[in-house]
């Protein structure tokens, strides 16, 4: 019986899943648990909330789970990160066995398994992972004020930047400057006193779903935006595939995959590999096969992708409202979002 968790700086997803039988039991999803980004207290709080609604939902006692594994952002970054990570799990599972890893780490399993390739993750943040010659090594995931490009993060500021241009009459039209005002609920001059001050990395972050939306709508400003993401990340994958003399396995993972074509075809067409494409939540099946590896059990790629199929399923069956809340999941058939 395995509980595997993933956690960042939009959400955390916990799922709970049956080695024996094959079978994905449950999931359960809340807020953030990036205690880089948000407070402790709160990543805590978001931890607790949504492993407990994948044990409740299984009937499972956290006394019956053989393995526990979490992939958190943050872990790695420093000894320093990696001990208030541990410290925070400790008080949620006691003396209990687990494992703990980067997010990254985790989605580069999920995604490209335990094969030679490459994985970006642009979620909230961002970051890069390879392996070669079964060795794995990281790039990017350098934080949001001077790296994080292509995420959501960066989306969200590059939108707000071009607002400020707006505004100054440096460049024409207002569809930023309504898109962020309406989002913060006030004027672009309080919203830039209000990030200057806060840096809340979540709630800048969770703007760009809705300049997805908007460039869906075809605004030709924040069409470049997403288009400018797309570029970056293909750029850091072309620079990753430089290890390879043949195309390996190539993948995004992360929840601006939610722009659909509009980010994905940006990516391919300056690729030359084929990649697969994950959302950011699937990120927590890679914890299965991590457990799987080391307990000896074999996992497919086929039990990889019912997994994902079954964690999406039950991941829909939120309201609209948790989903918005949890994975910045918006509605993008609804004009009034």
């Amino acid at each position: 019986m395995i509980l595997s968790i993933d956690g960042g700086a939009t959400k955390t997803c916990a799922i709970v899943y049956e080695e024996k039988s094959h079978s994905f039991l449950s999931s359960g999803i809340s807020g953030a648990s990036n205690f880089m980004s948000v407070p402790e207290k709160i990543s805590l709080e978001n931890l607790q909330t949504a492993i407990n609604s994948a044990l409740q939902a299984a009937g499972v006692n956290i006394n019956e789970l053989d393995y526990i594994v979490l992939g958190l952002a943050g872990i790695g970054d420093s000894a320093a990160s990696t001990e208030i990570g541990n410290d925070m799990v400790r008080k949620i599972f006691g003396h209990r066995n687990y494992r703990l890893e980067n997010d990254g780490l985790v989605a580069y399993r999920m995604s490209n398994m335990f094969v030679d390739g490459v994985m970006f993750a642009p979620g909230t943040g961002s970051v890069g992972y390879y392996q070669k010659d079964g060795i794995i090594k990281r790039v990017g995931g350098w934080g949001w004020f001077a790296g994080d490009e292509g995420s959501a993060s960066w989306i969200s500021k590059m939108a707000i930047t071009l607002a400020e241009r707006e505004s100054d009459g440096v460049l024409p039209g207002s569809s930023m400057v309504k898109l962020v005002e309406q989002y913060f609920g006030d004027s672009l001059r309080n919203v830039a006193g209000f990030i200057e001050k806060n840096r809340d990395k979540r709630k800048i972050a969770m703007l760009a779903p809705h300049v997805t939306k908007l460039a869906m709508a075809g605004d030709q400003v924040a069409a470049t935006i997403i288009h400018e993401a797309g570029l970056y990340t293909a750029s850091i994958l072309n620079s990753m595939l430089k290890q390879f003399s043949q195309c390996p396995a190539v993948s995004v993972v992360g929840g601006t995959t939610l722009a659909g074509k509009l980010l994905m075809d940006s990516i391919q067409s300056s690729v030359k590999c084929n990649i697969k494409f994950f959302a950011g939540f699937n990120v927590c099946v890679g914890g299965i096969l991590l457990a799987s590896q080391e307990m000896g059990f074999p996992f497919s790629e086929k039990d990889r992708d019912q997994a994902i199929n079954s964690l999406q399923g039950s991941v829909m069956t939120n309201s609209p409202e948790k989903l918005r809340d949890s994975l910045g999941i918006i509605d993008f058939d609804d004009n009034d979002q």
